[in-house]
């Protein structure tokens, strides 16, 4: 029997696995979630019937991320992460051979699912400084049906404007522009609040960053009320099992706790920063570059990628390898210690 090529020449996404002292490698919130509200979910996954079906529109969930987010609950589709968000929007918001535009470097997951929809990807280098060239983005829109890139950007950790993202969106007003905000809450230029004035803008968030909930897989797509029933009806009916649902709404309802972490992690992260870059200007010939980040992870480029990251696995820690970089989740104060404490033993002459 003969499967189809886009099935067989696909490679599975392989993150890091077994156990180590320091995980800094999948971009997760180093905040479990307080006793108290483990607690207060645990009796709310009790109230469950298991064995009846899940609410198909996740309306409880849905809700609770509207009033976190100040949008319209009617502008939101829950999914199984955004994942599969991503994956519906390219199966059922394109056909087959239609052109989808991403940027490089990015998330490798859009390309992997735009060839399961069988589309032809038009791949837009980003510029030496690792920042999106608008205007080659937007040249590239106009002979284009949709375009999907991370903003602020996985693995960069860099952001581009709102007013860039403005800029896009009415320069290519017949090509959909799938912005996967999945990390913004680190940052303040989202376009969400748009999606009511752009009839061709769609937002990706998830519960997996600053929400701290990468355990249960929920992401959102926000966007117009009519593609709202369109993407409501073309998911499957119970796409989100109850126990998520039930976890991320308790937890988008704690604002005060999400914003204080949220806050925190950011602080982290700029110490993260600002740790690497004091390695970077004392192995210059090592290291080069360290971005400013927007996101709760930095990316430092250098040469020595594949080297750095089996030195740091051999120490028991995790981070994410790139042919010319590392990207570094930030973690706690002691996981910073540890991580720089073993670059500088890794570094140095």
């Amino acid at each position: 029997m003969k499967l189809p090529e886009k099935l067989t020449s696909l490679k599975a996404y392989d993150p890091i696995t077994g156990s180590y002292a320091v995980r800094l490698d999948a971009n997760e919130s180093y905040f479990d979630l307080p006793s108290v509200l483990k607690s207060k979910i645990a009796d709310q996954i009790e109230q469950i019937s298991f064995n009846r079906y899940p609410d198909p529109l996740a309306t409880e969930v849905v809700e609770a991320f509207a009033a976190y987010y100040h949008v319209l609950p009617d502008c939101v589709t829950a999914g199984n992460g955004s994942d599969e968000i991503i994956t519906l929007l390219l199966g059922t918001f394109m056909e087959k051979g239609q052109k989808l535009v991403t940027v490089s470097p990015d998330f490798s997951m859009y390309g992997f699912y735009a060839a399961l929809a069988e589309l032809e990807v038009i791949s837009v280098p980003k510029k030496s400084n690792l920042q999106i060239d608008t205007d080659a983005l937007i040249a590239a829109c106009q002979q284009a049906n949709a375009v999907v890139f991370s903003n602020p950007c996985n693995p960069t950790s860099l952001g581009l404007p709102r007013a860039d993202v403005i800029r896009l969106i009415e320069s290519a007003p017949d090509c959909l522009i799938i912005v996967d905000e999945a990390y913004m809450d680190f940052w303040d230029e989202s376009v969400m609040d748009l999606v009511n004035k752009y009839e061709n803008l769609i937002v990706l968030r998830t519960c997996s960053k600053a929400i701290g909930l990468a355990a249960a897989r929920m992401g959102f797509a926000v966007m117009d009320k009519y593609k709202t029933s369109l993407l409501r009806a073309a998911k499957s009916p119970y796409n989100c099992d109850a126990i998520s649902q039930k976890i991320c709404a308790a937890v988008l309802r704690e604002q005060t706790l999400l914003r204080h972490c949220c806050d925190e992690i950011i602080v982290q992260t700029q110490r993260l920063y600002t740790g690497i870059n004091e390695l970077v200007q004392r192995y210059p010939d090592l290291l080069e570059t360290v971005y400013p980040p927007r996101t709760n992870f930095v990316f430092v480029q250098t040469a020595y990628a594949g080297e750095i990251y089996e030195q740091l696995q051999k120490a028991g820690i995790a981070v994410r390898c790139f042919p010319n970089g590392l990207r570094i989740c930030a973690g706690t104060r002691r996981e910073h210690t540890l991580l720089l404490t073993e670059l500088e033993n890794i570094l140095q002459p």
